[in-house]
C-alpha cells in the first residue's frame, strides 16, 4: 500500500469537508468538490483500444487504426471520456476563464497516473502540447501549460525525486497558427498538425507528453514525431480525456 498517497488523499478529503459547502461546478450544496450529480457525469474511459485508448463499442486489445499504423508512443493514459461533466469542465477552462477547475481536474489525473505507474518506470521529463502564441494572446493563457504545472506540483507531493522534470521553457513549439481543432471536421484534423510543431531545447530519452483532450491523435502524433527526431527514445502520452470518433 502506498501510505504517502493514502495520507495525501485523506488530507484532501478532510480539507474539502471543512471548507467546501457547494459543488465547484453547479453550486448545489456539497461537502465534496463535485456534487453527486456532477460526479456521476465524469465518465471513465474503460472500453477502449489498449494502445491509443480510443473509445470502442467493445473491448479490444488494439483498434484497427493502431494495427495498420502503430502510434509512435509506447503508453497512453486517458482515464476519462470527453463527455458530460468532463467536457463542461474543460470547456470552462479553455473558453470561460475557468482556471479554478484546473486543480480538481489534475488531481484526478494524478491519482490515475499513480495507479497506472505502480509497475512502470516514471518518465524523466514532462512536456505539454503547446498553443500557438497568437492563440495564447487571444485567450490570455495556455491551458495545457497551466495544467502541466499543476499536475507536476501534485505528482511532486507524492513522488518526490521520482517526479518527471518540468522544464522552465517547454521545448515543443507550435510554429503554425491553425484553426482551432474543435471547429474542424475529422478529415481536416488528421492533416492539419503535420508541420505545426518543432523542438527547441533539451529532450530526455523518456518523455511524458501531456494534453487535455485527444480526438484523432494527429496532434499528439505530430509532436511525438518531432520528439523522436530530437532524441527521445520512449514517449508516454498523458491526456485527461479521449473523444470518441463517432461524436465528431
Amino acid at each position: 500500500m502506498d501510505w504517502k498517497l493514502l495520507s495525501t488523499q485523506k488530507i484532501r478529503e478532510i480539507y474539502y469537508s471543512l471548507f467546501f459547502r457547494q459543488c465547484y461546478l453547479c453550486q448545489s450544496p456539497s461537502k465534496q468538490i463535485f456534487c453527486h450529480h456532477c460526479q456521476q457525469g465524469l465518465n471513465p474511459n474503460i472500453i477502449c483500444c489498449q494502445q491509443c485508448k480510443r473509445p470502442c463499442n467493445q473491448p479490444q486489445a488494439t483498434c484497427g487504426q493502431c494495427q495498420s499504423n502503430r502510434p509512435s508512443y509506447q503508453v497512453c493514459v486517458a482515464p476519462y471520456l470527453f463527455s458530460g461533466t468532463m467536457r463542461t469542465l474543460i470547456h470552462q477552462i479553455k473558453f470561460n476563464h475557468g482556471g479554478h477547475f484546473i486543480r480538481p481536474l489534475t488531481e484526478r489525473m494524478c491519482q490515475n497516473l499513480v495507479a497506472e505507474y505502480q509497475s512502470r518506470l516514471w518518465p524523466q521529463q514532462l512536456l505539454f502540447v503547446p498553443s500557438h502564441p497568437k492563440r495564447i494572446r487571444q485567450r490570455g493563457f495556455c491551458q495545457t501549460q497551466l495544467m502541466a504545472k499543476q499536475l507536476h506540483k501534485q505528482l511532486q507531493a507524492i513522488l518526490g525525486k521520482e517526479t518527471p522534470d518540468l522544464p522552465k521553457i517547454n521545448p515543443i513549439l507550435k510554429i503554425q497558427h491553425s484553426q482551432a481543432q474543435h471547429t474542424l471536421p475529422r478529415k481536416a484534423r488528421l492533416t492539419a498538425p503535420n508541420k505545426s510543431y518543432q523542438i527547441q531545447g533539451q529532450v530526455a530519452e523518456h518523455v511524458a507528453l501531456f494534453d487535455d483532450v485527444m480526438t484523432t491523435g494527429s496532434t499528439i502524433d505530430a509532436c511525438c514525431q518531432q520528439l523522436l527526431k530530437a532524441g527521445a527514445k520512449r514517449i508516454d502520452v498523458w491526456v485527461i480525456a479521449r473523444t470518441p470518433d463517432k461524436t465528431h
